[in-house]
């Protein structure tokens, strides 16, 4: 099952030599949860994969949204914090990517994929909210409004845990700081 693949690659991160290692763990969980995931939504909506730049169907058009503009929170999280979000830890530092930023949405993925899943559940988003374009699915203007005051709900919780969060590490660094030789 999902839940015993995913319990077993969580008992293996405490062992984890190295960043990699980590690395490979956490997208092999990735994968495992996302199969899983596929599976909640009406084969109709056409979510079988994570499609991104463009999104292909209306699952990745939402998800792709939500961590955009989460993204760009994070970002001020870090700011906030007095941290550079280019200097991240998990996610490799790439030229032009705020590597922190990035580090910092993976505590909001439970939470975004969980009311992604929602709205479509509940119907506040449905297929007819999106039109294919050249193989990319774009929300349209119903559904951006319908998107847009859901997310203004998600936000609220998300914004305070990433300024938390932001604030937390830099308040280690510093720690870790004053306590170097």
């Amino acid at each position: 099952t999902t839940e015993a693949e995913l319990a077993g690659l969580a008992g293996r991160l405490d062992a984890a030599p190295d960043l990699d290692t980590l690395r490979g763990l956490e997208g092999a969980a990735a994968a495992a949860f996302l199969r899983a995931f596929c599976r909640l939504f009406a084969p109709a909506l056409g979510f079988v994969e994570r499609t991104r730049r463009p999104p292909r169907d209306p699952v990745n058009a939402a998800l792709s949204l939500a961590y955009t503009l989460l993204h760009a929170e994070a970002v001020r999280a870090a700011w906030a914090a007095g941290l550079d979000p280019f200097v991240g830890f998990l996610h490799a530092p790439l030229p032009g990517r705020e590597s922190l930023a990035c580090d910092l949405v993976e505590l909001a993925r439970p939470a975004v994929d969980r009311w992604v899943w929602g709205l479509f559940r509940e119907r506040t988003l449905r297929a007819d909210h999106f039109t294919s374009v050249n193989g990319a699915c774009l929300m349209g203007k119903v559904g951006r409004a319908a998107f847009y005051e859901a997310y203004e709900v998600l936000a609220t919780t998300e914004r305070r845990r990433l300024r938390h969060a932001a604030a937390a590490l830099a308040r280690a660094g510093r720690a870790a700081h004053r306590e170097a030789p």
